[in-house]
């Protein structure tokens, strides 16, 4: 039984080393190709971000949109839902 455990100890070490080394090798790949074209991570970089920006300013524009529609026609259908001593306390 003990042949069995440290033969499974061994396994897992040695897999534990191998994504290690793979780990510190990806690492250095890619600090080592920012070094070589610096201008094309950042030039990629900043026009995703400004993708991303773009459109989540305009997703959160058509919620605030939907929700304000949705609130109206609430307000319409069941009234305002305040009355004169309601809207003194909330004040």
């Amino acid at each position: 039984m003990s042949d069995q455990l440290f033969d499974a100890l061994e396994l897992m070490l040695a897999g534990l080393g191998v994504v290690f080394l793979f780990l510190i090798v990806l690492t250095l790949l890619t600090l080592l190709l920012v070094r070589l074209c610096p201008e094309a991570a950042t030039d990629e970089a900043s026009k995703a971000k400004a993708s991303a920006d773009s459109e989540s300013a305009k997703q959160y524009a058509a919620r605030m949109a939907a929700m304000s529609v949705a609130v109206s026609q609430y307000r319409q259908k069941h009234g305002s839902g305040r009355t004169q001593s309601n809207q003194g306390e909330k004040k």
